[in-house]
């Protein structure tokens, strides 16, 4: 993502509607603390509040102090939407400006989490191991992926076991992509204690026999010509649901040849009402995936509400895969478990993000962050995703790179266990902050005396702009 930093951010910068709430405005270049001694005035601006006339800014006016470097304010905040504070030194007319998201309680109780639902590795089809993969992600600031290998769902399991001896702050979901014999239709299959594929995989017989007794009780109006795969497709996402898991409708407009689902046998499968989530994002080309968005949206006028999300189906993750790292999901979940994820999934409490490529012309390649698009069955939680795009991921994945890189090491058999452990909480402990769980950061005393004797030999040398010289002293 784009380093988009200001010179200042809140803590918390996400705050829960109609409590009174104390900020901190902390600089993030400690040079810029706050100073006793001198006043402040602070702004505040709900974005989302209504007003007859851009020339008259509705605004409110709200006292603060300094305190440990920081600037501090209290206020409570009515409406779910963005705030923006602004703020300067007293006889200063340029503000600074930052900004919050005030959301309400049920949102606030959920932890805003980036993962990718649709990933393979070498043991399927896939160019990247299963050692490497899930340090990729993390490198890359997700916090979960769903390894989910073609017909196989122990290459997630062993993942997992590879890093069973540290603690992690990136959890890897077991899935699989499922593909029951005689159906084009591919199913992501995320969280299940249990593998799908392997009821079908040796065991024809039984799975042929529970296949055709579900076709048997469909109604007459199921076309002859889908009955069968009607069926297969039933069968698959009870069986995904009986082991816990989620079924995803993946990519249906993947075009092997020719799209590998009819848009009739795709009104069949949202009618039954057979998965938790549709992949609107994943595993074809932008402008396939438009007609994915069009689908989507088509059955939303039809009444058939469905979630969505977004995945690479990333089968490759070096810098030239123009969709790993592009296609994502952001969940609201109570915490970064499967369990959780998955619930938040079945509840539309996700949305799915989109980063357009870039332009070859202009060179911003492989993609252009600063374009996302987000889309889900929530608007709030569209607005919401956009903040904590731009001020909040950012933050999150500097943090996550280096137990990344750690992962990697750990994954190529060096000792690095302890130190990799270490790490596992550093993303948590900056969420807990950036929503107030946890107290704020300050300048502290050491730091403190550091900068006061810069600024005092600052202050005993010459005025300067460049190589100008204005006076032989600031005290002159």
């Amino acid at each position: 993502m784009r380093d988009r930093r200001s010179c200042f951010m809140c803590f918390p910068s996400v705050v829960c509607v109609g409590k009174e709430t104390t900020i901190s405005i902390v600089p993030r270049d400690n040079s810029r603390r706050f100073r006793d001694g001198k006043e402040y005035e602070l702004t505040i601006i709900g974005l989302e509040d209504d007003e007859l006339s851009y020339r008259s800014l509705l605004t409110y006016d709200c006292p603060c102090v300094v305190r440990d470097g920081c600037l501090v304010f209290s206020s409570c905040f009515d409406l779910e939407q963005e705030y923006e504070i602004r703020f300067h030194e007293k006889g200063v007319t340029e503000d600074h400006r930052i900004s919050l998201y005030a959301v309400k309680e049920d949102l606030y109780l959920l932890r805003p989490l980036k993962g990718d639902f649709h990933v393979h590795t070498y043991y399927s089809d896939g160019k990247d191991g299963i050692t490497m993969t899930p340090a990729d992600y993390r490198e890359e600031g997700f916090d979960f992926c769903t390894i989910t290998d073609h017909n196989r769902r122990y290459t997630s399991v062993l993942a997992s076991e590879l890093y069973q001896d540290v603690k992690l702050g990136f959890h890897i979901i077991p899935g699989e992509e499922v593909h029951t014999p005689g159906s084009s239709l591919h199913i992501v299959h995320a969280g299940g204690s249990r593998s799908v594929c392997e009821r079908y995989i040796g065991h024809e017989k039984d799975f042929e026999a529970e296949v055709a007794e579900i076709e048997s009780l469909l109604p007459d109006t199921v076309p002859e010509l889908y009955r069968h795969r009607l069926a297969l497709a039933t069968w698959s996402c009870k069986n995904i649901h009986d082991f816990g898991g989620i079924a995803i409708f993946a990519h249906p407009y993947w075009k092997p040849r020719r799209y590998n689902i009819t848009e009739e046998f795709s009104d069949l499968l949202f009618n039954a009402k057979l998965f938790d989530a549709l992949e609107v994002f994943g595993g074809v080309s932008d402008s396939d995936c438009n007609l994915q968005v069009g689908l989507w949206q088509q059955q939303l006028v039809k009444g058939n509400l469905i979630p969505v999300v977004s995945s690479s189906d990333s089968h490759n993750h070096n810098a030239t895969v123009e969709v790993f790292g592009r296609r994502f999901t952001l969940v609201f979940a109570a915490s970064n478990n499967t369990a959780d994820i998955m619930e938040a999934v079945r509840k539309g409490y996700c949305v799915a993000g989109f980063i357009p490529r870039g332009d070859e012309a202009t060179g911003k390649l492989p993609y252009n962050d600063g374009a996302v698009q987000f889309f889900g069955t929530q608007f709030r939680l569209i607005k919401f995703s956009q903040f904590l795009y731009r001020s909040y991921f950012p933050e999150t994945r500097r943090l996550s790179f280096g137990e990344g890189v750690l992962m990697r090491r750990y994954a190529e058999g060096e000792d690095v266990g302890e130190l990799l452990s270490s790490f596992s909480d550093t993303v948590t402990n900056f969420y807990e902050k950036y929503y107030g769980l946890a107290p704020a950061p300050s300048v502290n005393e050491r730091i403190s005396e550091f900068l006061d004797r810069a600024l005092e030999l600052q202050l005993q040398g010459p005025v300067s702009n460049g190589s100008r010289l204005f006076g032989s002293k600031r005290n002159e």
